[in-house]
């Protein structure tokens, strides 16, 4: 999870005041869509499957979406991301991303790139209308089995049958009142400015199930305290850990024995993907550049061009920096990682059978709007 800034430490007392502010717009919005005038939401033909949180990122939303999509292929069925395509203008919208999508003059979203990349079967729409996007696919592939709608909890227009929703251990301490206005990590409940959080606690009653990043060891070590946050809620509860599978060169240069790297990393928790390289790697960085999530590269481009030992940055990142053919003569890495799920609680099986079990197989789940 993205921790919070020095400032909002700094100004914790003034922020707490906001922030109250600030829940109880968010509080009476979802209570505005969701019960008084539910009319107002759109109900897709296609099944809608939300994977949000209610924190503003770093919980791991890419690499489940890419999960998601991994999953409907294996079992025959097609799966349409809906993504508001962050970062970039598009000239028009809804924009279809997928394999035949010519090389354009315009810049794309880094995070669609990525997914596409990794799942070249699928199909992505870009707009900041999740509406007109399930309309689109409506109207030109009806026979799409499943609408994948990017980080969109707190986007009320379209209506889902299912809210996933993720949250990182940082979420779920337990700590006082007064540490969590001191406490660079603590986001329970913590709403912006003063912390992370979109919507307050009472949010989290919509959700259908929640997905935990945590490394496996955390998890069996503070599972009794991280559950008792959300087992008021009563939902399945599936953990993840994001592993490294293997770290590969961005350029055609072949591949050397890494002794030393520097790692660049523009998203939401750059720390976490250190920790995570520097396990896998058992070698310590030397050198980082953290960016802020969806950032330009170019601010960081001269900087890297001076760095005469490896580089190694996340896949999103690599992405980016696959558009300045200038680096190809650095040597320059870039992490191949999967959602590893290895725990479960309030549901007896894997995340894998709650899906089979649930969307797959449940075709007589109600379109009621959650």
């Amino acid at each position: 999870m993205a921790q919070k800034h020095q400032l909002q430490i700094l100004f914790s007392p003034l922020f707490l005041i906001f922030s109250w502010f600030f829940a109880s717009i968010a509080f009476c919005r979802a209570i505005f869509y969701t019960k008084l005038f539910p009319q107002k939401q759109y109900k897709a033909k296609i099944p809608v499957l939300c994977v949000g949180n209610i924190s503003w990122g770093g919980t791991g939303k890419s690499p489940v979406i890419d999960y998601l999509l991994k999953f409907f292929y294996a079992h025959h069925k097609t799966a349409f991301v809906l993504s508001r395509g962050y970062g970039v203008k598009l000239p028009y919208y809804p924009f279809l991303l997928d394999k035949n999508t010519d090389t354009c003059s315009f810049p794309l979203p880094d995070e669609p790139l990525m997914l596409l990349e990794k799942n070249p079967e699928s199909k992505i729409l870009l707009s900041p209308s999740r509406v007109l996007s399930a309309c689109y696919a409506e109207k030109n592939f009806p026979q799409t089995n499943y609408l994948l709608m990017d980080d969109g909890f707190q986007h009320f227009a379209l209506a889902r049958q299912y809210n996933v929703v993720l949250l990182d251990v940082d979420d779920l301490k337990q700590k006082s009142f007064f540490a969590k206005l001191f406490d660079k990590t603590y986001n329970w409940n913590t709403l912006i400015p003063l912390g992370s959080w979109r919507e307050p606690k009472n949010a989290l009653h919509r959700a259908n199930i929640f997905l935990i990043k945590c490394p496996q060891q955390q998890w069996e070590e503070q599972k009794e305290i991280f559950l008792k946050k959300i087992v008021q809620y009563n939902k399945p509860v599936f953990v993840f850990s994001i592993e490294i599978e293997n770290i590969v060169p961005l350029f055609s240069n072949p591949q050397k024995t890494i002794t030393e790297y520097a790692i660049l990393a523009g998203i939401g928790n750059p720390l976490q993907f250190q920790q995570t390289l520097e396990n896998y790697l058992q070698l310590s960085c030397k050198k980082t550049f953290f960016l802020a999530d969806h950032a330009k590269m170019d601010i960081v481009i001269d900087e890297i061009k001076k760095i005469t030992i490896p580089i190694i940055c996340t896949e999103k990142d690599a992405v980016k920096l696959k558009k300045y053919p200038e680096l190809q003569d650095k040597e320059i890495y870039y992490t191949q990682t999967k959602c590893l799920f290895h725990s479960h609680a309030f549901y007896t099986h894997h995340f894998d059978i709650w899906l089979l079990n649930e969307i797959l197989n449940n075709k007589e789940k109600s379109r009621d709007i959650v």
